[in-house]
């Protein structure tokens, strides 16, 4: 039987900055000369070019599949970074997939905001 879990795959490809001379040799070994686009697919099972994804969460048991950036980030960290720019579509698939864990983050992460903008808030003596 095929796994049919709730699969959150990110896939990302590096490009040279703008205004960056590609023809300087060694150009590719300063990381600030390099950006990266993020493609994000949100999947019922495995697909065929899962096998490119750098980063593959199982949204239906909360688990890193895969993580090749070579940190060692838990499910709730890359959770936390994905929903930041893709929470209406995280936000649909948890609300039915586990709507408490899905509240739970949520209360966390504006508490990390709150707590933030409190910081920000304190005057430098």
């Amino acid at each position: 039987m095929a796994n049919k879990n709730i699969l959150l795959a990110a896939f990302y490809s590096a490009h040279p900055k703008n205004h960056i001379n590609t023809s300087v040799k060694g150009w590719m070994n300063d990381p600030n000369n390099i950006r990266y686009d993020e493609k994000v697919e949100i999947t019922r099972g495995e697909k065929k070019n899962s096998v490119n994804a750098k980063i593959i969460l199982d949204l239906s048991t909360k688990t890193v599949l895969r993580n090749r950036w070579g940190d060692n980030r838990n499910f709730d960290e890359l959770f936390k970074y994905f929903f930041k720019g893709y929470h209406q579509y995280i936000t649909t698939v948890m609300t039915q997939l586990d709507a408490e864990y899905f509240n739970r983050m949520l209360d966390e992460m504006q508490s990390e905001l709150d707590k933030e903008k409190a910081d920000e808030e304190v005057p430098a003596e």
